[in-house]
């Protein structure tokens, strides 16, 4: 049993021996270069690296640019004391925040809800954006939500409610979650992002003048798209200067990242009376003496129905008190209620609109007056109180409101209600032949001077 191992071991050596005897023959070449190694493999060997672990995002802050979706609004400051930490899939979107919101981003800092939200209240009341009224929102965790034009929706959440289990972060976390109404703005896609949702509305056009423009064929058009052609040039114009076009008329329940704001709807009297005296102003920032003023918190209101708590009180009371509004202070003892939800119709428009035109007292009218120059049919049906505005406006040729407004027609319909499209026509063009501004006019020269 114990020869067989021996002998295999001698064997071994007894190999060996001859492989060294016999090094230098060619047999013994040709046996090493089959056993020596491949030279190619020796050159391309390589020692593997170890990939770096991947990078804490909590530990990423603000200047890193990087980590944030690449259309994060270049209009929207990072807060100064808050770190970027990721954005949040979809399927992980808080109950506090709506899942449609669009891209959402969770952030963190050290400082209060509060300061947050004052942070952002400053920004929002800057040129160009539109803080949403709190009516507008649903929902009980403190937020705030404003627009940007046409084209974007913001939404400040300071309490998410992410759901970090049993510990719960040291600092506070906050959401800011925006959607933009035109897709191709996304440069890139965030992985785990949620893709932009649109709110159906146009992103404006810069025009100098108005000037009617090809409609484009969509399966699903936009809200400007569904405006008759004549019109968005108006509505673009008016973005352009900074109106909200698109914030909700009065209050609703309706969440404005849901419901998107129809321009051929009506336009509130409350909102016309912002947009009169906001258009008003911005055409004569030059002009101081031509601007309205708005009322100060102890007047003594001109309506029952719109108080000093109102959110509107200094629009409404302030054009009561400049004599543009019909109310007791202009004689009118009927005139005791406002309706400020209620939709403006055409003959209250141009009563509202004519006297910021003229500067001066309206002429005299008469119905056969109406007939004779407009040629209403439905002439009689104008309010007695309007008959001398509409006759007015007939002065100003084509710089009219009712034909930039409504077009040609020969049936005014007074009682008609207005649509936000309109109501941007008639507000395009302030003054008479010869003497009035535009709003590009305003847009060129924005600077006040030093009353």
């Amino acid at each position: 049993m114990l020869l067989k191992p021996v002998s295999v071991s001698l064997t071994a050596i007894a190999l060996v021996i001859g492989l060294s005897a016999c090094a230098n023959s060619p047999n013994s070449q040709t046996l090493e270069r089959t056993f020596a190694a491949d030279p190619l493999l020796e050159e391309n060997e390589e020692t593997p690296e170890i990939p770096p672990p991947p990078p804490d995002l909590a530990l990423e802050g603000v200047g890193d640019t990087a980590a944030l979706p690449q259309d994060f609004p270049e209009t929207l400051p990072p807060y100064p004391n808050g770190e970027f930490i990721r954005t949040i899939a979809p399927n992980e979107t808080p109950k506090s925040t709506k899942a449609d919101a669009g891209v959402v981003t969770l952030w963190q800092t050290s400082d209060s809800p509060e300061q947050v939200l004052n942070f952002y209240q400053q920004q929002f009341n800057q040129a160009n954006w539109e803080i949403v009224p709190p009516g507008n929102q649903t929902g009980t965790q403190p937020s705030l939500v404003a627009r940007q034009g046409l084209d974007l929706l913001v939404n400040i959440d300071v309490e998410p409610q992410i759901g970090m289990g049993e510990n719960p972060p040291e600092r506070l976390e906050f959401l800011i979650s925006y959607v933009r109404s035109n897709p191709a703005q996304t440069t890139g896609e965030t992985p785990g992002s949620q893709p932009p949702k649109t709110i159906a509305i146009e992103a404006a056009t810069p025009v100098s003048t108005p000037a009617s423009e090809p409609s484009t064929t969509s399966a699903n058009p936009t809200a400007l798209e569904k405006v008759p052609e004549q019109l968005r040039p108006y509505l673009r114009d008016l973005e352009k200067m900074g109106i909200a076009i698109a914030q909700p008329s009065g209050n609703t329940s309706a969440n404005a990242t849901e419901s998107p704001v129809d321009l051929n709807q009506g336009i509130t009297r409350r909102q016309f009376a912002r947009w009169l005296l906001e258009v008003n102003n911005k055409i004569y920032a030059n002009q101081p003496g031509k601007q309205v003023r708005l009322a100060t918190a102890t007047a003594n209101p001109a309506f029952s129905d719109v108080s000093t708590n109102h959110p509107d009180f200094p629009v409404i009371q302030g054009l009561a008190e400049a004599g543009i509004i019909p109310s007791a202070l202009t004689g009118e003892s009927s005139a005791t209620t406002f309706r400020p939800d209620a939709i403006i119709t055409r003959e209250q428009l141009l009563l509202w609109k004519v006297p910021l035109d003229l500067r001066s007292n309206l002429p005299s009218a008469t119905v056969d007056g109406i007939k004779e120059s407009w040629g209403f049919q439905d002439a009689s049906k104008i309010d007695p109180n309007a008959l001398r505005a509409v006759y007015a406006d007939y002065q100003n040729g084509e710089q009219s409101n009712i034909r930039r407004a409504f077009g040609y027609t020969t049936l005014f319909q007074p009682k008609k209600e207005v649509t936000r499209a309109e109501a941007a026509a008639a507000l395009w063009f302030f003054g008479v032949k010869g003497e009035g501004l535009t709003v590009p006019d305003a847009m060129e020269n924005p600077s006040p001077v030093t009353p």
